[in-house]
This record gives C-alpha cells, sequence and structure tokens, in this order.
C-alpha cells in the first residue's frame, strides 16, 4: 500500500500491480466520501493535540513532593533523542531551570511545562552546550505565558558577559515581536534576560536563595580548565536534590551532596568514548579524535559517579548529560559497565521526558511524559 497524489492536490491510498495504480476506493463519489472523513478525524485530532499544547501543566499530574524533570539528558555528540543540558526541578509548585541547552524551551513545552513558568534559571557553566538555548528561552518565556518582567540567569563570574551576548544577538528578533505584537502581547521588557551573578565558596556550600521553605546553594566543582563551574543543591525543606553540572570526580561535590534523596550526576562512558576516539583516527578526524582523548580527564565516569553517590550517602541517583549518547536503554549495561551494581538506591539513566519525583512519603516515582 503507497500513498499517492490524485489530482486536486488531495492523497489517496492504492497499490501498485504490473505498473498500474489502482485506487483504494471506488469512484470519485467515494473517493470524496472518505477524503471528508480523513479530513474530520485529522481535525478532531489536531484539536486535541493543541488542547494538550495550550493547557496542560504537568504540575497538575504531579502529587505532592520534590520533582526533578529531565528537559535535556544529552552532550554536544549528535544524539537526535536528546536535547542539550536542561534540568528543571519543580518544588512546592514553582519551576527553577538549571541550564538551558539546545531545545531547552521546546522540549520544556512538550513535558507540559511552559517557559513561562520558569522562575530562574541557574547555570552551571558557560559552555556552549549548557547556555546555547537561552536565547529561545527567553522568546518562548513570553510568548507562552503571561510575563512582563526579565528572566533571571543565575551564574559564575562572567555571567553577565552571557546574558549581555544573548541580549544583544536577540534584540532584533525581539523588537520584530513587538511591533508585529504589540506590548500587550510581547512586552519588550519580558525578552529580556536579567544576570544575576553569584560567586561559590572555596568549599561547601553558599547559598543562593531561600524563600520559604525553598533554599538553593550553590557549590565548586571540578572541571578544569572550566571555571566558574558548579553544581547546586535543591530543598523544599523536607526533600533535597543534589545537580552535579559538568565535573570529574569532587570532594567537594560529596560533601555538598550529602545525605540528599538524589543525586542527578552527569557521565561519560570511557570505553566508549575511546570507540569514537579510534573509529575517528581511522577516518581521518584527527580533531574529533583530539576532543576524544582529553574529555574524559574531566567528566565522570559511571564508577566515578557511584563512588560519589555512595561517600555521599545519598538515597538514589539519575544519570544525565550521557558521553557518548544512547540509542536506546538496549546500551544502558554497556555505559554503565558494572558501576550500578556498586550502588544500593534506585538507579536511573535518564532521557529527555523523564520525571523523578522525591514523595511526601520519601518514596520515589518515576514518569515518561514522551
Amino acid at each position: 500500500m503507497v500513498l499517492v497524489r490524485r489530482q486536486g492536490a488531495s492523497y489517496r491510498y492504492g497499490h501498485y500491480e504490473n505498473g498500474h495504480h489502482f485506487p483504494c476506493c471506488g469512484n470519485a463519489r467515494d473517493s470524496s466520501r472518505v477524503d471528508d472523513i480523513q479530513n474530520q478525524i485529522a481535525l478532531y485530532l489536531f484539536q486535541q493535540n493543541i488542547e494538550r499544547q495550550v493547557s496542560w501543566d504537568i504540575r497538575d499530574d504531579l502529587s505532592d513532593g520534590l520533582h526533578v524533570a529531565f528537559c535535556g539528558t544529552g552532550s554536544p555528540l549528535p544524539d537526535p533523542g536528546r536535547g542539550g543540558a536542561c534540568t528543571a526541578v519543580i518544588a512546592d509548585g514553582r519551576v527553577f531551570l538549571f541550564d538551558a541547552g539546545e531545545g531547552a524551551a521546546e522540549s520544556l513545552a512538550l513535558m507540559g511545562i511552559a517557559p513561562s513558568n520558569v522562575e530562574a534559571v541557574f547555570l552551571t557553566h558557560f559552555h556552549s552546550d549548557h547556555i546555547n538555548g537561552l536565547g529561545a528561552l527567553a522568546l518562548q518565556h513570553v510568548f507562552r505565558g503571561n510575563v512582563t518582567g526579565p528572566l533571571a540567569v543565575y551564574g559564575g563570574p562572567g555571567v553577565e558577559r552571557v546574558v549581555s551576548g544573548f541580549n544583544e544577538a536577540f534584540a532584533q528578533d525581539h523588537s520584530y515581536c513587538v511591533a508585529h505584537h504589540g506590548e500587550d502581547a510581547a512586552p519588550a521588557a519580558g525578552f529580556e534576560l536579567a544576570a544575576m551573578p553569584i560567586a561559590a565558596p572555596d568549599s561547601g556550600l553558599g547559598t543562593v536563595l531561600i524563600d520559604g521553605d525553598i533554599t538553593i546553594s550553590v557549590f565548586n566543582v571540578h572541571h578544569e580548565s572550566v571555571s566558574p563551574a558548579y553544581g547546586y543543591r535543591i530543598s523544599d525543606g523536607q526533600r533535597s536534590v543534589v545537580i552535579s553540572g559538568d565535573t570529574a570526580y569532587s570532594p567537594n561535590l560529596v560533601a555538598a551532596a550529602a545525605g540528599a534523596d538524589l543525586l542527578v550526576h552527569e557521565a561519560l562512558a570511557p570505553k566508549l568514548v575511546d570507540r569514537l576516539r579510534e573509529t575517528a583516527l581511522r577516518h581521518g578526524n584527527d580533531g574529533l579524535a583530539i576532543v576524544m582523548t582529553d574529555i574524559p580527564s574531566y567528566h565522570a565516569s559511571p564508577a566515578d559517579v557511584v563512588r560519589a553517590a555512595n561517600e555521599s550517602g545519598v538515597r538514589a541517583l539519575a544519570l544525565t548529560h550521557l558521553i557518548p549518547g544512547l540509542p536506546g536503554s538496549f546500551f544502558d549495561d554497556l555505559f554503565l559497565d558494572g558501576a550500578a551494581d556498586d550502588f544500593a538506591g534506585d538507579f536511573w539513566i535518564t532521557k529527555d521526558g523523564d520525571v523523578i519525583s522525591i514523595l511526601a512519603n520519601q518514596e520515589y516515582s518515576y514518569l515518561q511524559t514522551r
């Protein structure tokens, strides 16, 4: 069965036999009736889809708890199923975003998290794959809600330059939006990003935000030669999540994550990266081979992550920012290389669209939104 164009620019199903096409339906009247039914079904399904796009708020589906939404679990290496670094934490119904890699805004929307509901972005560091979704996020921040002010972007020394650059790069597009749609629909101030510089202490935790029961703290990690490079600890007064950012094994992270309910940690599989290096050399791609040689020194292997999790006493562990990307869960064991056997708690290799919740009874739930 094939889909073929018939006169009038609509499409009909049929089959070919000995070089001739035989329509699936009889005369033109039958074909028109089928077209009408197909279009009615298509319009109904389209309406259901846009209803969900416009109205769905994942917070309505979540029980009481602290929730971590994985809106980007990939790396700079090509991976059709994973976007750039992006993790959202939902605490007391409030949404905080940690890094905004390529596709962050789109991924959030597909998960039922309107970019307009993001209260602030916290950058772990300024590698491009952790920040290159900021421009689109600022745009969607306006058009998916009634936002009239800038979006706060927290980061280490240099965040002012990053934010200023995005504001300048997108200024022309923002002016078009205001001209097209007017200030009521597209207030100019809503497109802006506002830099919020923070500094982590050399060791231990530094407080970034305290608002009611919510506390967000920052700490230094080891991602040489990148500086600053931060991780974050988020607490709602009852539960806590630690986000590693990009780092090799870090004693400072171990201390900062002590007793956390969930550690969200990046991971690099050394044997698979070495396969990439060898393949790149064989095909004459010396630049990629050099990168694959260098990156294991400033990322954590699954064994490093499990070591940090065990030393900090965290209850559960989730891997993200996977290097290299995995085509599917079939490859999870190959990526882990036995490391998961040494961790007794709950353990996930995350995918874009996953949500892990720490519930009021201290149990975990796992949801796939895609």
